[in-house]
């Protein structure tokens, strides 16, 4: 089983992680099952990931999924550079959006 690295360290031993496996719930979210790549250690986690919000707008939008897209970021107090136009407005959030999505697993 080929565990991909990231930047998640084992909260026990301080090592990295990989992820060992992980399915798809919904287009933004999935859970994942992480190990540690310390052969003394080898804890084993779940975890969750979420694509929360946009940075730049996508060339190719699926319907299906509706992003908020961020606030462009202030610029820097010695940024001498000619400002940039924003890209258009802020997409707003779905009226049925939970602030703490729980998913129950069977």
């Amino acid at each position: 089983m080929s565990k991909r690295p990231h930047g998640i360290a084992c909260p026990h031993c301080g090592s990295a992680t990989g992820t060992r496996n992980s399915r798809p719930l919904t287009a933004t979210y999935r859970q994942l099952q992480l190990q540690c790549t310390n052969a003394e250690c080898g804890a084993t986690f779940g975890a969750e990931l979420a694509i929360t919000h946009e940075i730049s707008p996508p060339a190719v939008r699926n319907p299906k999924v509706t992003l908020r897209t961020s606030p462009p970021r202030k610029r820097a107090a010695n940024d001498d550079s000619p400002p940039v136009a924003p890209l258009g407005p802020e997409v707003p959030s779905p009226a049925n959006e939970d602030k703490d999505i729980r998913l129950a697993t069977v």
